[in-house]
């Protein structure tokens, strides 16, 4: 099945103003060096309206920091160094946001760069969840598992044999991340099947429904959170940085559309995150590939033998629009 758009239309789809809403982004780079939040209560809100919830921890242990020149400024978790003490960071509007959504934009989608930190080992995970209106539910949920260093997803479902409702864990995929790793990630949770999905460098990951049923079925996301924690047996202050996080509120077509077009011409753009070049690797010759920002704007790059110089582009995200015979899809990609 071939798909087409238009490329005024296709830049609004690629960047989720006409089928697809942002409904929270951040990439912290207009916030301070430092402590995030005011304190560790979650009663005042801190930087860019986070509010921190740190039992037995401190402000110190969510900062605002330069790991790198290519990410700029990110916001960091400092875990316990112990078996107890989970670390919650949030800000509202969420609710708001999705309630404002266009109808059938029911699947939130929420994309992140993760940076596993430099302590391995241990017993924890730095997480980014999206809970329902309880908070008790975690409807969708991605991070980092410093003991097997491997991406995980959590999300809410019941085991058709022990028949246990619960926020189960899932490892994603068989790579291993180690220390000192930047990681693009996302999930997805539908608010219509209760299924939830996860995405990382190896391909999406779905469970099985032979095995589990989705049990958040017509829940509406509440609340977005950084969490940190810890389990029976860790002594290690685990370190996680997070960037360029995006929550969307989108639909099927706009997924499907975009997963098949990629699917059917096996297309490639690496590397990503890039510097100074990118190069895009298709089963159908390239024909045409443009780059825009994210206010949907063209920038003017030149393709040769499928490799584009990226050099003199800011540091961000931006959408490439590459053309086939007969198709026209996009993949996001992140400038150093």
């Amino acid at each position: 099945m071939k798909n087409f758009l238009s490329t005024k239309a296709f830049v609004l789809i690629l960047f989720q103003t006409l089928n697809a809403q942002t409904l929270q982004s951040d990439n912290f780079n207009t916030y301070n060096m430092g402590n995030v939040g005011t304190d560790i209560t979650a009663t005042t809100p801190g930087q860019g309206g986070f509010y921190t919830d740190f039992a037995g921890g401190s402000n110190s242990e969510a900062q605002i920091v330069n790991i790198d020149a290519a990410h700029g400024k990110s916001l960091q978790l400092t875990g316990s160094a112990t078996a107890a003490g989970t670390k919650y960071m949030w800000k509202n509007g969420l609710v708001a946001a999705w309630a404002a959504r266009t109808p059938g934009n029911d699947i939130i989608k929420l994309d992140v760069n993760l940076y596993t930190g430099s302590a391995a080992g241990g017993v924890g995970r730095g997480n980014v969840l999206i809970y329902n209106t309880t908070t008790h539910k975690t409807l969708t949920g991605v991070g980092y598992n410093y003991a097997t260093q491997k991406i995980n997803g959590v999300a809410y479902y019941t085991d058709n044999i022990t028949g246990q409702t619960a926020n189960f864990g899932f490892t994603v995929g068989s790579n291993t991340y180690p220390p000192n790793t930047w990681v693009a990630v996302s999930c997805t949770f539908n608010k219509t099947t209760g299924i939830a999905s996860w995405t990382s460098p190896e391909g999406t990951f779905s469970p099985s429904i032979t095995d589990l049923t989705p049990a958040a079925i017509g829940e509406d996301p509440f609340e977005m959170d950084f969490v940190s924690s810890v389990g029976a047996g860790n002594t290690v202050a685990h370190i996680t940085s997070f960037d360029d996080y995006v929550l969307t509120a989108t639909n099927t077509a706009v997924l499907k559309t975009q997963e098949a077009a990629l699917e059917d011409n096996k297309i490639l753009v690496y590397p990503n995150p890039a510097t100074d070049f990118i190069t895009i690797q298709s089963k159908s010759a390239v024909t045409k590939a443009d780059i825009f920002d994210k206010t949907g704007r063209k920038i003017n790059t030149e393709m040769n033998n499928n490799k584009i110089n990226i050099g003199n582009l800011t540091p961000g995200i931006y959408m490439i629009s590459i053309e086939t015979k007969g198709n026209k899809f996009s993949e996001k990609f992140i400038k150093k």
